[in-house]
């Protein structure tokens, strides 16, 4: 006789659910690594250009040049807020993600520790048996070389 576990089917679904959640998880992860390295970058071009804005600010600049250089660094600002707000979103995005797969990797979890449960009973159920039908069998042949004495 072979060990059926009735929940399979739930529990093969589970797994599927949980792969499913593992890489969104990992998709969000990504996307908010990205989001950093992007607010790095800006940082980058922001320490730049403060260290060249001072250098045209030694000599003469035009009231023109000046304006750009204005509006560049609060360009520069305005892109940095829109990135720290977006990578919050990320944040939020990734926690929430984390939060179902560990979700679904507790609902897979517990389906297989009822099946191991479930074998484990099986087995035990199974060596009662055999015990028994061996139990029988001697007990026949202790009658049968009884019954020729």
């Amino acid at each position: 006789m072979k060990f059926i576990f009735n929940l399979q089917r739930l529990m093969d679904l589970r797994k599927k659910f949980e792969e499913m959640a593992k890489d969104e998880f990992k998709k969000k992860v990504k996307e908010r690594i990205e989001v950093e390295e992007q607010i790095e970058q800006i940082d980058k071009k922001i320490d730049g250009f403060v260290s060249s804005f001072n250098n045209e600010l030694t000599y003469s600049v035009s009231p023109m040049r000046f304006k750009q250089l204005i509006e560049y660094r609060e360009y520069l600002k305005k892109e940095r807020v829109k990135l720290i707000k977006l990578y919050q979103i990320k944040l939020r995005e990734e926690e929430s993600a984390r939060e179902d797969y560990l979700e679904a990797k507790k609902e897979k979890d517990i389906l297989d520790k009822l099946k191991q449960r479930k074998l484990e009973n099986y087995n035990y159920e199974m060596k009662l048996s055999e015990i028994k039908e061996l139990d029988e069998i001697a007990q026949k042949m202790y009658v049968q070389k009884n019954k020729e004495k």
